[in-house]
């Protein structure tokens, strides 16, 4: 059975590229947003699919804007020895793709398997908060999922 807490948050893929890039526009925002949530004794997760898209997206970006890709994979490779060390990191077994299958037939676009993938993981994980920016992306899983955006309401 899986056990779910309330403490843990997952962390999405653009909420690491922009903390992560010094020159993103959200970057401020992603580090100060993660500071809030962590000095509320949230624990972040991510999954190894969340370290292959970071690295997918940071190193399309290097290549598209012609920098040095050895230099950049260095940087990248330490900044996943980070996130390895200072986040739970969770792997898919074959509950994820069970659960993965039971929420196939909901699928409206080809991006959402990868989404779907992601709703899986942290249904398997018993994880029930993402911090994204992409917050419609995870909008069909709101009746179990609750999404913490990148920017909040100001009161």
């Amino acid at each position: 059975m899986t056990t779910v807490s309330n403490s843990r948050v997952f962390v999405d893929t653009n909420i690491l590229c922009y903390a992560n890039a010094a020159e993103s526009e959200f970057g401020s925002t992603a580090r100060t947003r993660l500071k809030e949530l962590a000095s509320e004794g949230n624990t972040f997760v991510i999954s190894a699919q969340i370290i292959r898209e970071y690295a997918h997206v940071t190193l399309r970006d290097v290549i598209y804007k012609k920098l040095d890709l050895q230099e950049n994979i260095g940087i990248v490779s330490r900044n996943i020895a980070r996130f390895i060390r200072d986040f739970e990191v969770v792997y898919e077994d074959e509950t994820v793709l069970l659960n993965w299958l039971q929420l196939l037939p909901y699928l409206t676009t080809n991006k959402d398997v990868f989404d779907f993938n992601i709703a899986a993981t942290l249904r398997s994980n018993g994880i029930q908060r993402i911090l994204t920016h992409n917050t419609n992306d995870f909008s069909k899983f709101s009746d179990w999922l609750t999404i913490l955006p990148l920017f909040t309401a100001k009161v």
